[in-house]
């Protein structure tokens, strides 16, 4: 099993091993009724068992395997995130890992939602995804620059580079991001300056 584990996808690995316990309890179930048992005790066991076993597997692979992105994700570096900056854009920073579940319920109920998706584009915004998942000492910077000690956490920079961020902490609803990315408002075009001497 272990091995089996190793080789399945990273995104994958979580919901596998889910549907595997589930299996292996829908087992369980299933021994706990002796062969020699009236039928309808053996019928409702294994019926159970099956059910149990096709209701984890929807469950396993519809919300612990991998998101479908509604928003178009660009992996977070400090140096991106300063030339969008310099260029006037909001930026929208999502604070993630694969072991943080909070995170990850944030991701599937709140950020990478549809509504999100058109305000991005609407605005503009640049939706940077820093990923904690191998621990990047230069992303934990960022997190404690953001006087933050840990994750979940989202960062809203507007497009004036004096304004502060706007700060969303642990769980967050759909609605609460939505208002601060108005809040945030949009990306302001570059002026192009032309020489007329």
């Amino acid at each position: 099993v272990v091995y089996f584990i190793a080789m399945i996808a990273p995104d994958y690995r979580i919901a596998t091993l889910t549907l595997l316990m589930v299996v292996w309890f829908a087992c369980w179930f299933i021994g706990r009724v002796p062969p020699y048992a009236e039928a309808y005790r053996l019928r409702t066991a294994w019926g159970a068992g099956v059910a149990t076993t096709v209701l984890g597997a929807i469950f396993a692979f519809m919300f612990l395997g991998p998101i479908k992105h509604d928003v178009p994700w660009i992996p977070y570096n400090e140096a991106v995130l300063v030339q969008h900056r310099a260029e006037g854009k909001t930026v929208m920073v999502e604070f993630t890992a694969r072991w943080c579940a909070t995170c990850q319920t944030n991701m599937r109920f709140a950020i990478d939602r549809p509504k999100v998706a058109q305000l991005v584009d609407k605005n503009g915004v640049v939706p940077l995804l820093a990923d904690l998942s191998e621990g990047s000492q230069e992303i934990w910077d960022k997190v404690k620059e953001l006087e933050s000690l840990s994750i979940p956490l989202l960062a809203i920079y507007p497009a004036d580079p004096s304004a502060p961020p706007i700060i969303l902490r642990d769980i967050i609803t759909e609605s609460q991001l939505l208002e601060a990315l108005e809040q945030a408002g949009p990306s302001q075009a570059k002026t192009k300056l032309t020489n007329f001497d």
